[in-house]
């Protein structure tokens, strides 16, 4: 719903000049605090006047922090953006700080006219000893990557890759919002059918980085994710994300890709990208042959305050495509898209085109044919007609991105929380 109130702001900030790129030499300064009692751990980052908090309830918590690596991570791109250096008022790992080098160099040549290069600098800087063996965090939504990552290495199907998952992740506050405890509850259920059969505990890491700190969700959210995974620093020595795509097609620049997702580790936690040799069919198609969890698998995010799949985004009818490509009926949805929905499926970018000719591919590989790839050719056509509209948005989008006044201002007005 668009708040009219908030026009005149949008104007206003449309006319000022945009804020210059070169930032002040005047470091950013980076504290954390830490609160626990026997089943609640709460650790707060304070930095650039805000406050941004990572909690957890668990039976077991990590032990208290020896770095603050998650808080590094945290505000990296914040820095990068305002061209400011950090000093954090710590300790924080000294591998992480070279590979983070390495991260800050890859983003500005992607994209140098929303990051730059900025110093680290600690009070103190240490390097951990770990005695976590071959224990892993995993990076759980529920979705189809991250159950697809989870299952292979439960079953022990990767080789000598393979991760002892001794966690589950659910993050409260990126796609759930934090006030909908309906939703979390909903979709923390779904979770736990696919968990419990396995024996691995779900862990909710609530944080409120998305709303308060983030600001190019597309580009940032695998620095918010790794963040919430360096809270079980201490615990396990590896953690796990499901690769959004594989490497048959890459879009880059994004936040979660296999180029800069490394950079993110250190000697002692490492990140690992999970998937890059599936694509989304033959993710789907491994979860259904080796598992009945299909049922269980929440995708969904344009409905996400549900906490279940709507069935008719784009985001669910594509999972549904996958399944449809690998000889399975969709299960787990309110509405199973019928020809017309999938026909002119809603689209964001003519990048969802890839997905949709995967889909194609794979079920042509597999000899399966159905009405709905009638319907799927025609979606695809339709974006391709559709496909200077979708390329002046994003254009637009990246624009008003460069102006934070307005940017800002436009959020307000549309209500977005990023």
């Amino acid at each position: 719903m668009i708040n009219f109130k908030q026009l005149p702001a949008v104007f206003s900030a449309l006319s000022a000049p945009p804020p210059a790129l070169a930032g002040s030499s005047e470091p950013l300064l980076l504290h954390v605090t830490e609160e626990r009692d026997e089943n609640t751990l709460t650790r707060t980052m304070h930095f650039n006047g805000q406050s941004i908090y990572f909690k957890m309830a668990n039976e077991e918590l990590p032990p208290p922090l020896q770095t603050w690596d998650f808080a590094v991570v945290a505000s990296l791109f914040t820095a990068m953006r305002l061209g400011r250096p950090i000093h954090v008022c710590g300790p924080v790992s000294t591998s992480l700080l070279a590979n983070l080098d390495s991260f800050q160099e890859i983003w500005n040549i992607w994209l140098p006219d929303l990051y730059q290069t900025i110093e680290i600098t600690a009070d103190a800087e240490i390097e951990l000893e770990t005695n976590a063996g071959n224990k892993g965090v995993f990076a759980f939504s529920g979705g189809l990557d991250s159950t697809f990552s989870l299952l292979r290495h439960h079953l022990k199907s990767i080789g000598r890759r393979a991760v002892d998952p001794t966690t589950a992740m659910l993050i409260s506050g990126f796609d759930l919002d934090v006030e909908n405890t309906s939703s979390i509850q909903v979709a923390s259920t779904s979770a736990r059918k696919i968990l419990d059969p396995m024996g691995i505990p779900l862990v909710i890491v609530e944080t409120n980085w998305k709303t308060d700190l983030c600001y190019n969700w597309s580009m940032e959210h695998m620095a918010g994710i790794t963040a919430c995974l360096l809270q079980f620093q201490g615990m396990v020595n590896i953690a796990v994300v499901g690769s959004d795509e594989g490497l048959e097609h890459l879009d880059i620049p994004w936040g979660c890709n296999p180029v800069t997702n490394p950079n993110l580790s250190s000697n002692s936690f490492k990140i690992v990208t999970e998937g890059l040799g599936f694509s989304r069919s033959q993710r789907a198609a491994y979860i259904n042959e080796n598992s009945d969890l299909a049922p269980h698998i929440r995708v969904c995010w344009e409905n996400a305050h549900t906490g279940t799949n709507c069935g008719t985004c784009e985001k669910c009818i594509r999972t549904q495509l996958n399944f449809r490509a690998v000889g399975a009926e969709p299960q787990g949805y309110l509405k199973i898209a019928n020809f017309w929905q999938i026909a002119f499926t809603p689209s964001h970018n003519l990048g969802d085109n890839v997905f949709l000719a995967e889909t194609q591919r794979e079920a042509s590989r597999r000899k399966i044919y159905g009405w709905w790839r009638l319907a799927c050719y025609i979606s695809i056509a339709k974006n391709f007609l559709m496909a200077p509209i979708l390329m002046a948005k994003n254009k637009l989008k990246h624009l008003i991105r460069k102006n934070e006044n307005l940017y800002q201002q436009v959020r307000k007005l549309v209500g977005k929380n990023a």
